[in-house]
């Protein structure tokens, strides 16, 4: 009888071993699929399904903006942004933080992505940090260049919007909403784009169609105000043009009969004139309406070209025996011409 339950005592510690390996094995497994999060369920489909939308809160820090190209109609930014939502299936039962780090494409998240983008790289991996009571974030860092649709019609006296669009793909307004805590936060004094001025906007939501009656997408938009500084503008572009107009005047103090040296004179500040607003157009993007600067540019124009005819008027009375009435012309055009200026710099600003 000894050996006989000697070795019934043995098999039921054997199962008893077994069953505590089987046991451990079943809840490593669990424990494996909880943390890496391989349920097609939980990348497919959004934590509140069929209910609520789920609140998607983006914190964007904008790090610098190193130049606006307004010939190419963009500005080039570094940002870091940050967006958080919560997904109670990934929640653990257990005590402390329990932090993980997971591959983006393995759970749920709001696909966004950047409308504006003209050709941003993307800095950091696509992962995603999640504690223990399910609180998702995702971190990025991107640089490049983001499209602006400028408004050039008060250039060089402009504000421009930048701003950086933030859409889903896939989920409308009434499956996921952008929370109110999203914001931008950035040093705008020690942005390096320079010859600007900035002032920092509230998120605005919206929905994003592609068409009038296409579906819509959720949207953030995050945008900053950038006044142009005009004064670089006044030196390079309104006083050289300044000085290409006295030229001008200048031909008409010149003796009436002294024909050589007043037709070069008129002549070289047409040639002058053209030139410089033909270098000065190409610097600015196409568009169809004219701006400021161009309005000015145009005014001159024309005023050199009067000044032209009447000098080319006076030539012609004092070669044909009318030098009085020569002598008189351009003693009134040395009165209207800088009349003229200041009517022309007037209607530049009043259109």
């Amino acid at each position: 009888m000894t050996p006989l339950g000697g070795s019934g005592l043995e098999f039921t510690a054997m199962m008893n071993k077994a069953l505590v390996v089987v046991l451990l094995i079943l809840c490593v497994a669990a424990a494996h699929a909880q943390d890496g999060f391989s349920s097609g369920d939980l990348a497919g489909t959004r934590p509140n399904a069929g209910g609520e939308p789920d609140e998607i809160t983006v914190r964007l820090g904008l790090l610098d903006i190193s130049e606006i190209i307004d010939r190419e109609q963009v500005f080039v930014a570094d940002i870091f942004v940050l967006v958080e939502w919560r997904d109670a299936r990934l929640a653990v039962n257990e005590a402390g933080t329990h932090l993980r780090t997971v591959a983006l494409d393995t759970i749920w998240h709001p696909r966004l992505t950047i409308v504006n983008n003209r050709g941003l790289d993307f800095l950091l991996p696509e992962v995603a940090t999640v504690d223990g009571e399910g609180n998702v974030t995702v971190r990025q860092r991107f640089t490049g260049p983001l499209g602006v649709d400028l408004d050039l019609r008060e250039f060089p006296f402009d504000t421009q919007r930048l701003q950086i669009d933030i859409v889903s793909y896939e989920y409308s307004p009434s499956e996921i909403r952008f929370s109110d805590d999203s914001e931008l936060v950035a040093r705008l004094d020690q942005l390096n784009g320079d010859g600007w001025t900035f002032e920092s906007l509230e998120p605005e939501l919206y929905e994003y169609r592609l068409r009038k009656d296409g579906r819509g997408a959720a949207g953030l938009k995050i945008a900053v105000m950038a006044d142009r500084k005009a004064a670089y503008y006044i030196f390079t572009l309104a006083l050289p043009m300044t000085l290409i107009l006295f030229l001008a005047w200048m031909a008409h103090w010149l003796p009436v009969d002294l024909v050589p040296s007043r037709m070069g004179t008129a002549s070289a500040t047409v040639f002058s004139l053209i030139a410089f607003g033909v270098s000065f157009r190409l610097t600015l993007p196409k568009i169809a309406y004219l701006t400021v600067a161009d309005r000015f540019v145009l005014y001159s124009t024309l005023l050199v070209f009067i000044s032209l005819a009447v000098i080319v008027l006076t030539i012609w009375w004092a070669n044909t025996d009318r030098k009085d009435a020569a002598e008189r012309l351009a003693r009134r055009a040395r009165l209207l011409f800088p009349l003229l200026y200041g009517f022309i710099v007037l209607l530049t600003f009043a259109m």
